[in-house]
């Protein structure tokens, strides 16, 4: 197996197995003791798989001399975080986040909360055919579990806005996709003041992501005819994609967050606030929108690893997926939906804006998005499909169009940006004959 846009994803079953992770645990233990790490932090969401693999990751890094610091369910961005604040850490987090839960998946975080580099993950995988080889007695490592995680992780959160604003009055619907974030994100709202609403926040092991408003928009209309609310807030499986609401249900989007907090860090002068990252996936209209404000987009590749990247090494400090994932280096290395939340709804009632009028300020260019099921990617390299797609480019000048293999599902992704609506779809039509 081979790193993909968030680490390793897959079924249980199959792919992510106990002996994967015993493997990948010890071979990786192995080689961050050579970096100067001496122990690791395991983190996981709330999938039934999680305590069978903990424990086969835990046993790997043992096996390897490495001490395991357990956090238990926490979301992603708190592994970050704590892997950032404790001595020597090497941060690892049990998460398919969005798919569903017979899958899951492993992501590591270096001792800055950061995903690792490209170099470390071919080094790990390098070393997938070697056989296991424990240390000697002695020098085993020992498990610890960290009861305070979520306390420490929620109080962090807490301290971004710095006593500048709280929530009360407010009442918010929180969607948890019964997922990491079931108790952190609820807590958290509830300790700054605002009312809140549960919604998928009763995880059993198995209703992970399951009719959740992260994956199914069309909810957030449900729930704004079903409850009365300020704000409606879905978060993924992992806790570290946003996607937020209005009272009506009107969705406000990764791009549209990323304008937001690029505006408040021009107001508030922050350092590096004349350029943000997105993706090939942002829309040209966030990009003519923040150019009207001196800020300059630079699109990264696809996943927030990406963006991340380019964060550090341009030195800046805003960075966004259209999906949803949004990182603020000023507060975190790694892209946080609790974060993004109480930033964005503090930042909407210090500016008087609404959702509204933000998107009023971006004229969106017409694009559309699919993802095709696929048995292999053997599609992409057929040369009627590359022939079809080299000749589209050549005719139509205007858009923008991205076909890519998603890494976290067995699926190829297509966006067309472009000026006519009829042309994209009939572009996406043609492509879709070689994939359905």
């Amino acid at each position: 197996m081979k790193f993909g846009t968030d680490g390793f994803r897959g079924p249980v079953e199959t792919d992510i197995t106990p002996e994967f992770c015993l493997k990948l645990a010890h071979h990786t233990g192995k080689i961050i003791l050579e970096e100067g790490y001496d122990s690791v932090i395991i983190g996981k969401d709330t999938r039934v798989s999680g305590y069978m693999l903990e424990s086969a990751l835990q046993a790997g890094f043992i096996s390897s001399g490495v001490n395991v610091k357990l956090a238990g369910p926490i979301p992603t961005p708190a592994v970050s975080f704590l892997t950032a604040t404790y001595q020597g850490q090497f941060g690892v987090v049990l998460s398919a986040s969005h798919n569903p839960y017979f899958d899951n998946g492993i992501k590591f975080f270096n001792k800055f909360g950061r995903k690792i580099s490209e170099d470390l993950e071919k080094r790990i995988e390098s070393k997938f055919n070697d056989k296991i080889d424990p240390e000697s007695p002695e020098k085993l490592g020992k498990a610890f579990r960290i009861d305070s995680a979520s306390g420490r992780y929620i109080e962090y959160c807490k301290s971004t806005l710095r006593g500048k604003s709280d929530l009360k009055g407010k009442t918010i619907l929180v969607d948890a996709a019964n997922g990491a974030n079931y108790k952190i994100t609820p807590m958290l709202l509830e300790e700054l003041g605002a009312k809140v609403i549960r919604v998928n926040c009763v995880p059993d092991g198995k209703n992970i992501n399951e009719k959740c408003a992260v994956l199914d928009q069309n909810l957030f209309q449900d729930y704004a005819s079903k409850y009365d609310f300020d704000y409606c807030a879905a978060i993924d499986g992992d806790g570290d994609r946003l996607v937020l609401s209005d009272h009506k249900g009107n969705i406000f989007s990764g791009d549209e967050i990323l304008f937001l907090l690029a505006l408040k860090n021009i107001r508030e002068g922050a350092k590096g606030s004349n350029k943000v990252v997105g993706t090939e996936m942002t829309n040209s209209g966030i990009v003519e929108a923040l150019k009207k404000f001196g800020v300059e987009l630079l699109r990264a590749d696809v996943g927030d690893k990406h963006i991340s990247r380019m964060l550090v090494e341009e030195d800046l400090v805003l960075g966004a997926e259209s999906s949803g994932h949004i990182i603020q280096r000023q507060y975190s290395e790694s892209g946080d939906a609790n974060i993004a939340l109480i930033q964005t709804i503090v930042e909407l009632n210090e500016s008087k804006n609404t959702l509204q009028k933000i998107r009023s300020q971006i004229n969106y260019r017409p694009s559309v998005l699919k993802s095709f099921p696929v048995k292999n990617f053997l599609v992409l390299e057929n040369q009627d499909f590359q022939n079809c797609l080299n000749g589209i480019k050549a005719d139509n000048n205007d858009i923008r169009l991205s076909v890519r293999r998603s890494g976290t599902e067995r699926k190829i992704r297509i966006r067309i940006e472009g000026d006519d609506d009829k042309n994209i779809n009939k572009i996406m039509n043609r492509l879709e004959h070689f994939l359905v």
